[in-house]
């Protein structure tokens, strides 16, 4: 009778676990990957619940370390680490790497090989095991596991066959949220991609900065590490610039570091002694046309696990990052080369000035040398006329000083230096050069007229490189007054507003003009009309106002003569 009554319970206790099975599969398949984990613990506790087990847990291989993804236990039953060292249950380990069921129902029976296994399950209170594998077609993805701390238990086959189907589900979920999760990041990533490629693409020289910081904080949040870095390498070598999301670089007191990196080798080290905080570091050369011009480090302060398919990612947002540091680079020696040019430029034309200078500095030094005469005859007189003598000293310091400006101004324009761009008062930069020309002017039998209009807005630039434009348009004007056949040599300097956001600067000639056949090409470099000219002045003169914005334009005036000019792009307060 006994045997009787208990089959029908047999009976109704294995259609209820079949049911609960059932509801358990049907509730992961249909579960997002936002509600994965609430399902997951969900269904072990029901199954400890059903079991009468007093601990359950689902352990998921994370960068090939177990961690508890759900776990369940009974009140009063202590919880398992959140992390399990695979070092303190090593047989297990192993066991359950081979892809079999590890079933213990005493643990004290382990067999010798298993005593650190014996050991660990003790100190955690575990009395009778159950491990399953999770595998879905592939990898250890998990464990499933229960554990008996109250009591030793059999597990019988009949409930391992079924447990096994309750770990294919719990497989099949993890699989499917890894997939997604992966999925998830590599759309992610084409958005990184796409986003740091637009970005980089056509950034300038003055952008590149500001830019390079974003792109280092997108690279960071989306690799969900503490720190990216770029550095720059000098022609010899050696680190030349840095950019670092913590505004300090640390990777360039590495120098083997940069060294391999600079010989074209990915590094990754899990710890660097150079930097204790550093737990985790990989490192990439940027290559452009097979040079490499500089390094991509993000850095960790937590272990990780760098994997191909990571590495692969960095490569490809490297390749972005490195075309833009290249073209940053050569944006710079563009610059470089022009300011030499202008710098040579510069140098031509002082040597076109060098009579009318002479002639500037010889009148203030003529005019020291007789007022130092006339003070030294004062000085032997008696009595000695003192006031006379303070007014002639008076004279001499201010010829000084005229002769000074004159230096200043030399120096000023004949300087090589990095470009300034600052406010100007486009009035007082017309004006510099037109005090600077007044003597060659005179020499040239020239009447200059200056035309300053009133309350023009200011100018953003560099003051040399505009008075250098104004200075070879006045000189080409000078020149072109040579042959004047008793023509009146005038040549007038005007500046004028051009519309709600230009100013403009124009020199008008009455010179020969321009040839029809030189106006589409005057601007060509190493084009010229002159016998001993090199053909770089208006070229020259045309790049600096196009890197300030403006345009350089020359017609023919209706009686005669030529009119060059520019324009300039407004930024604020109005001149005087």
């Amino acid at each position: 009778m006994a045997r009787g009554r208990r089959a029908p319970r047999l009976l109704e206790d294995r259609v209820r676990f079949e049911t609960l099975l059932s509801d358990l599969f049907a509730g992961l398949i249909h579960v997002d990957a936002s509600g994965l984990d609430a399902a997951l613990e969900n269904g072990l506790h029901q199954m400890v619940a059903f079991l009468g087990m007093d601990r359950g847990n689902l352990d998921e291989y994370i960068d090939g370390r177990p961690r508890v993804r759900v776990s369940w236990a009974e009140p009063g039953i202590a919880m398992l680490p959140s992390i399990l060292a695979a070092e303190q249950f090593p047989w297990t380990a192993d066991t359950l790497r081979r892809g079999s069921v590890v079933r213990l129902p005493r643990t004290e029976a382990l067999p010798e090989e298993a005593a650190a296994d014996r050991a660990s399950y003790e100190r955690v209170g575990t009395r009778s095991h159950l491990s399953i594998p999770l595998q879905a077609g592939g990898p250890m993805l998990g464990v499933l596991s229960f554990d008996s701390v109250r009591a030793e238990r059999d597990w019988p086959d009949e409930l391992v066959e079924r447990l096994r189907l309750l770990s294919e589900a719990f497989a099949s979920a993890l699989q499917r949220k890894r997939m997604e999760s992966v999925l998830g990041e590599r759309l992610h990533f084409q958005r990184l991609l796409s986003d740091l490629s637009a970005r980089l693409a056509n950034v300038s020289a003055l952008d590149f900065e500001k830019t390079v910081y974003g792109a280092l904080g997108a690279i960071r949040d989306f690799l969900g590490v503490e720190r990216a870095e770029l550095v720059e390498f000098s022609v010899h070598g050696g680190p030349e610039s840095s950019w670092s999301t913590l505004g300090t670089s640390d990777m360039t007191r590495v120098p083997w570091l940069m060294a391999n990196v600079r010989d074209g080798h990915v590094v990754c080290v899990s710890r660097l002694e150079e930097l204790p905080d550093i737990k985790s570091l990989v490192a990439l050369p940027l290559r452009a046309a097979g040079v490499v011009l500089g390094g991509l480090v993000v850095a960790a302060v937590a272990e990780r696990a760098w994997p191909n398919e990571l590495i692969d990612q960095l490569r490809l947002v490297g390749e972005a990052v490195a075309n833009a540091l290249a073209s940053a680079q050569a944006e710079r020696e563009a610059a470089r080369l022009r300011q030499h040019l202008a710098h040579i430029g510069r140098v031509s034309a002082m040597g076109e000035l060098t009579a009318s200078l002479a002639h500037e500095l010889n009148q203030p030094l003529t005019a020291i040398l007789n007022n130092a005469e006339v003070a030294l005859r004062q000085l032997g007189t008696a009595p000695m006329n003192l006031a006379a003598l303070r007014e002639i000293l008076a004279d001499i310091v201010a010829d000084d000083k005229r002769a000074a400006d004159v230096i200043h101004r030399l120096r000023a324009l004949l300087r090589k230096g990095d470009l300034a761009h600052v406010p100007l008062d486009i009035n007082d930069v017309v004006a510099e050069v037109a005090h600077l020309v007044r003597s060659d002017v005179v020499l040239r039998k020239v009447t200059m007229t200056v035309e300053l209009a009133p309350s023009l807005p200011g100018i953003r630039g560099d003051r040399v490189q505009i008075q250098q434009v104004i200075l070879n348009m006045v000189l080409n004007g000078l020149e072109a007054m040579v042959d004047s056949n008793g023509r009146e040599r005038v040549l007038a300097i005007r500046t004028a507003r051009a519309g709600e956001a230009e100013i403009m600067v124009a020199v008008e000639d009455a010179g020969v003009g321009i040839d029809g056949n030189d106006v589409e090409r005057m601007f060509e470099p190493l084009y010229t009309t002159k016998p001993e000219g090199l053909g770089m002045g208006l070229a020259i003169a045309r790049t600096i106002v196009h890197a300030h914005g403006g345009q350089l334009h020359a017609s023919n005036n209706s009686a005669g003569g030529a009119t060059f000019g520019f324009t300039l792009p407004v930024c604020g307060k109005p001149s005087r």
